[in-house]
């Protein structure tokens, strides 16, 4: 079934019977919500209520709001499950898939890349198509890695897991739009990265994308200087199920209590400058949620945000040569 450019199944036969659904979906399908939310009461007879409260990925389960209604089931939309995050509530998940031509983008391959060992990767939209472009590089040896506990396909990466891209890869091909995941593979696999919009047939300079890395690499490290001298942290915890990493804050609180710094732990749904301002100043902020909340959205907090791993530079636990993107560990 079509949703403007994206192919929904919605699961008809395996949600019927449930009285009451909560429909979560992502801000680029919201636009479907009404549509998708009448097929499903008409086909199946279900309540369903619409989830508008933000929704970063599979990650971020309404589960909440769906105890608060007292929903049956949880329709995920637009995500694949993450499979070590395992919940005590119904979820169903349904991809959001966008068509692309394999051929099409095998042939600019061929045409443009020269690395023969490459390791192809793409997000939930197209993954399911990155077997069948392997197949289409006749002389390449196409590696499509597992990935972590996270990955639930082959090839799948996510903002927070890189894994799935082979160490043993000479250059990363990334099957999908926009810059987020390809800078964020040059920063936690330093390898060339080749993207290639499927849907403009366009693709990018790999030197670019590094040069791009390199220069948020350059202003993650410049917040880790001005953090040198931090006295009080406010430690973030994020309230998603699938961003908790509490232990790993109690242990970055601990560390900093033995170098008799000030710590406190926050914790909260949405990463937001205002809720932090509301409860009193803090020098530096150390994010355990969503890896990328520190190294995306930092221009809008007044204090340096950091990450796990860069904050193990400032209390002298890491050199600042061994930079490293935070992926997710509990």
């Amino acid at each position: 079934m079509r949703f403007g450019s994206y192919r929904i199944d919605i699961p008809f036969d395996k949600i019927r019977g449930n009285k009451r659904i909560l429909l979560q979906l992502p801000a680029g399908l919201k636009i479907y919500a009404r549509k998708i939310s009448d097929l499903i009461e008409e086909i199946t007879g279900s309540e369903v209520i619409l989830s508008s409260s933000s929704c970063f990925g599979a990650c971020d389960l309404a589960l909440d709001e769906a105890k608060a209604v007292s929903a049956d089931l949880i329709l995920h939309m637009g995500h694949l499950p993450i499979p070590s995050v395992r919940v005590d509530f119904p979820v169903e998940f349904v991809n959001a898939v966008i068509e692309i031509d394999p051929e099409r983008i095998a042939r600019m391959i061929r045409d443009n890349i020269y690395e023969k060992k490459v390791s192809l990767v793409s997000t939930a939209q197209h993954v399911d198509y990155l077997e069948e472009i392997g197949r289409l590089l006749k002389g390449y040896d196409v590696l499509l890695g597992k990935g972590s506990e996270r990955i639930a396909k082959a090839g799948l990466v996510l903002g927070c897991d890189f894994s799935s891209i082979d160490a043993g890869a000479d250059a990363v091909i990334f099957i999908g739009t926009g810059s987020f995941h390809p800078i964020g593979i040059c920063m936690a696999r330093k390898k060339r990265v080749y993207s290639i919009d499927p849907l403009s047939m366009r693709i990018s300079n790999p030197e670019e994308l590094m040069e791009m890395a390199r220069k948020l690499m350059r202003i993650r490290l410049s917040l880790v200087s001005r953090s040198m001298d931090a006295r009080s942290f406010g430690i973030i915890v994020s309230k998603k199920v699938g961003q908790n990493r509490f232990g790993l804050a109690r242990r970055i609180k601990r560390d900093l209590e033995k170098r008799e710094k000030k710590a406190h732990l926050l914790i909260m749904d949405d990463v937001r400058p205002d809720l932090i301002e509301d409860l009193g100043g803090f020098d530096c902020l150390v994010s355990t949620a969503c890896p990328r909340v520190a190294i995306d959205d930092y221009q809008g907090f007044d204090i340096p945000i950091l990450t796990p791993v860069e904050l193990e530079m400032v209390i002298g636990k890491r050199r600042m040569e061994d930079y490293e993107i935070d992926t997710f560990s509990p």
